[in-house]
């Protein structure tokens, strides 16, 4: 008759990869560091993914770092001081530039927006107190004041690539792919200004510093409009903030860029072309 040993407590215990026994105490840093392993606590493999860890031991993507992971991540919120300070500085400076390339393109040609002489001086003016109103307007309305600080607060997310929490991450991605459809813009801007000069009165006193004002307006726009796109495309590469869908696309949005545009541009030429013909 052979007589087995039952076994001990002490051989069900986890032991290290030396075959000695863990310790209590070490088997509680171990769970409380989120290892559940009857071995040595090995770190398991991490990647990074947004603003947060991945453990890969897991196939749903539970951050490495937090054992008691809820469905919200921690996220690098944005700083809305800086924010509000970004919106004030852009409120005096797309006020002066409209200001330049209007004034300059009257001065230049005498025509604006299609209108010529008086007319283009009006509209001009028109354009003029509208655009200072609108800050105005923002610091008296309330519902003006706070559309406003989102709209600053989603442009700084952008162009920071800070995650700036559920409350506008989806305008933070519409605004990406809405810039991403507008980045043909950037090739025409160099055309615009040549068409002002080829059109200008070189006879004027004014004419060479308006030339130089209007040069310096353009290649301002030109600058912020590349780093917008810039900042739309490492947005849409990396986004920040959890894996999420994008915003569902309206109807009319696509017509913003591509061939939709390049067809709806067609056919006003052609029907300018036919007007003309007929005229």
């Amino acid at each position: 008759m052979i007589v087995r040993p039952l076994p001990s407590p002490s051989d069900r215990r986890p032991t290290w990869p030396s075959g000695d026994p863990i310790t209590e105490g070490e088997l509680e840093a171990a769970l409380a560091a989120g290892y559940r392993s009857r071995r040595a606590p090995v770190p398991p493999p991490v990647s990074v993914h947004g603003n947060w860890a991945v453990d890969h031991r897991s196939p749903d993507l539970v951050p490495a770092f937090d054992a008691t992971w809820t469905a919200e991540p921690p996220a690098i919120r944005i700083d809305r001081a800086e924010a509000d300070r970004r919106a004030r500085r852009a409120t005096l400076l797309l006020p002066a530039l409209v200001i330049a390339l209007g004034a300059t393109r009257v001065l230049l040609t005498g025509d604006y927006a299609g209108l010529h002489g008086t007319a283009a001086r009006w509209l001009l003016m028109t354009i003029v107190v509208l655009v200072l109103a609108a800050p105005a307007a923002a610091a008296v309305v309330p519902a003006l004041g706070a559309r406003q600080a989102v709209a600053a607060r989603t442009q700084y997310a952008l162009r920071e690539h800070l995650d700036p929490g559920p409350e506008l991450r989806a305008r933070v991605d519409v605004l990406a792919r809405r810039s991403l459809r507008l980045c043909w813009m950037g090739r025409l801007l160099p055309l615009l200004p040549v068409s002002v000069l080829l059109q200008t009165d070189w006879d004027q006193d004014a004419a060479v510093p308006a030339a130089a004002v209007l040069l310096v307006a353009y290649g301002a726009l030109a600058i912020w409009h590349q780093r917008q796109v810039a900042a739309a495309r490492r947005w849409t590469s990396t986004p920040p903030g959890p894996p999420r869908a994008l915003p569902p696309t309206p109807w009319w949005e696509p017509w913003l860029g591509g061939r939709r545009l390049l067809c709806l541009v067609g056919a006003y030429v052609l029907v300018v072309v036919a007007v003309l013909l007929t005229a």
